[in-house]
């Protein structure tokens, strides 16, 4: 074998391999913001009568996030299964808002490649897709699905830690761990903001969604606010796009 063969070899074997890693370390962040997360979400399913194996579980099958911490409050008050899914469905619907923005970058892979990629695709993994697509990155599967993964086993992880330490420890927000989800969107939204559009757009979905909250819309403020927002930003987008080109042909 000549030394170029073996070359094209090594090249070709090291490109997955550095996809992966590429993905592990954007989904390390992740990694880490999850364990408290689940760390918490493990010790309020065992406060609220569910066994550890079933906690556990639940955050390997399901991997809902803030959909099992409402299922397990749920569970707790004695809500019936029917409220339950329900109640969970209306919480994720900004998962399909989520999957048709990425929809297109994802496009070259099968259907079942996507399908294993929507399973995985929580708000902190979305963000971590949309910037690398905002860049003009290529779609790698194997750095998708490391990022996917990886930050899966960091939720996962957590829930088994807080499922075991359930019975001897408290309430988790005493620790103040509830922190750990508004801390982990804030550190991945202000790289997003990188000119005054983007800046105002989230300022003005957070005030939003603050209103809607406190009008009672429940749950639904979030995603309420976030596609009259997303649309304000999309319409002003097209028309300074538009202005800037009437304006160049002049």
């Amino acid at each position: 074998m000549s030394d170029t063969t073996e070359c094209m070899i090594v090249k070709a074997g090291s490109i997955p391999a550095s996809s992966i890693l590429s993905g592990m370390r954007h989904g390390f962040p992740i990694f880490l913001g999850y364990i408290p997360l689940g760390f918490a979400y493990g010790v309020l399913a065992v406060q609220n009568g569910i066994p550890a194996v079933y906690a556990v579980l639940f955050s390997l099958l399901v991997y809902a996030g803030a959909g099992q911490f409402i299922s397990v409050g749920l569970w707790g008050m004695g809500a019936s299964v029917f409220s339950i899914v329900f109640t969970t469905l209306v919480v994720n619907l900004r998962h399909v808002l989520m999957s048709a923005a990425v929809a297109p970058w994802f496009a070259p892979f099968t259907r079942i490649q996507q399908f294993i990629i929507g399973w995985g695709l929580t708000d902190e993994v979305f963000a971590t897709h949309s910037m690398a697509m905002a860049k003009g990155e290529e779609a790698r599967l194997p750095a998708v699905y490391a990022v996917n993964f990886t930050a899966h086993g960091g939720w996962i992880l957590g829930t088994f830690i807080g499922a075991v330490a359930g019975d001897f420890l408290p309430d988790p927000k005493l620790f103040g761990l509830d922190y750990a989800l508004p801390a982990m969107f804030l550190a991945l939204l202000v790289p997003q903001c990188k000119d005054h559009v983007y800046t105002a757009a989230a300022i003005l979905s957070a005030l939003l969604s603050v209103i809607l909250a406190l009008c009672g819309i429940g749950r639904w403020n979030v995603i309420v606010a976030s596609v009259v927002t997303s649309s304000l930003g999309a319409l002003f987008l097209t028309y300074r796009d538009r202005c800037f080109l009437c304006r160049s042909k002049i």
